[in-house]
């Protein structure tokens, strides 16, 4: 066939754009509606629908949009459970963790103090060198005077196991610790 005039062509012309615009306009399923499709397992225990649904988003339309094809970014697709409602195929997904938090501080522990033996009760007065039982040690406690031999225990809960020039050391028997006494302290009056 061919074609003569300019005023045939532009009919022909029109004519064909005419005919895309209605294809274009029977294609497109109506925005209101949504479109459902049953998919069953095979094991058909769970029955789930495939759905696309429409964004919240409002879509504002011109004369010049009329023509285009609809913005299918606009629309998600949704799994149908039984058991959970909607569940989103292509959800985005982050792979990031994040870590975990630091450790709380350290609490204190509070450490009780180390067991002590209580000061020396005794007072030195004197002592009494080269006797057969060896040196006695004069000690005052109570208005009391004792006489005491290295390494003797002097009452249930003291022993004296050291004299030297300036010292006198105990041992506190309950505990096992050791107590020095100064022979300068004097018994107060």
């Amino acid at each position: 066939m061919k074609i003569k005039t300019s005023q045939q062509r532009w009919w022909i012309l029109g004519i064909a754009m005419a005919l895309t615009l209605l294809a274009i306009y029977l294609v497109q399923t109506p925005e209101a509606e949504d479109v459902v499709e049953s998919i069953s397992t095979r094991s058909g225990k769970r029955d789930l629908s495939l759905r696309i649904q429409k964004s919240a988003l409002p879509v504002q339309t011109s004369a010049e949009d009329k023509f285009l094809l609809p913005d299918l970014t606009q629309k998600h697709l949704f799994v149908e459970d039984k058991t959970n409602k909607n569940l989103d195929l292509f959800k985005g997904h982050a792979w990031y963790v994040p870590p975990p938090p630091p450790p709380p501080p350290p609490v204190p522990v509070k450490l009780e103090p180390p067991p002590a033996a209580p000061p020396v009760p005794f007072f030195y007065i004197g002592k009494l060198e080269q006797v057969p039982q060896g040196t006695q040690v004069f000690l005052t406690s109570n208005n009391k005077v004792l006489s005491v031999t290295l390494g003797k225990n002097v009452d249930t809960l003291w022993r004296l196991d050291k004299e030297d020039a300036n010292t006198l050391t105990f041992t506190y028997l309950p505990l096992g610790l050791t107590k020095v006494l100064s022979k300068a302290v004097r018994q107060p009056r």
